[in-house]
């Protein structure tokens, strides 16, 4: 979910074995039997962030290594981002919320400081 609050971006940051580091991301996560895209989008963004949201938008699917996987990223977008609950967060997971200026983001992207692919 690419989630936009005003003039900043709601992103997360967890720590990703595999590359050793604490990498930036779009909050998401898995669809469920009998659940919709959007409502897997919506339920994985409140659970992550704590953040409920309104109208989402489908952007359309990334395949994020396909040399490797036949995984599909979905992605939404919102910019209807309501009250902030509470994370409800699995236990293996250790998320930090970051809230970061449009511009910036942008930024970090470019200098590639933030890269993940499916940001």
């Amino acid at each position: 979910m690419l989630a936009k609050d005003e003039d900043s971006f709601l992103l997360i940051e967890q720590f990703r074995q595999p590359v050793g580091s604490y990498i930036v991301q779009l909050p998401g996560g898995g669809v469920e039997q009998g659940e919709s895209l959007e409502q897997a989008a919506k339920r994985e963004f409140l659970e992550e962030t704590g953040y409920e949201c309104g109208i989402v938008h489908y952007l359309g699917k990334l395949l994020p290594a396909p040399w490797r996987s036949n995984e599909i990223t979905h992605v939404f977008y919102t910019e209807e981002v309501g009250s902030n609950i509470h994370q409800q967060l699995e236990s293996h997971e250790k998320i930090k919320v970051i809230k970061m200026d449009v511009r910036d983001c942008l930024k970090q992207v470019k200098k590639n400081k933030i890269n993940d692919s499916e940001l």
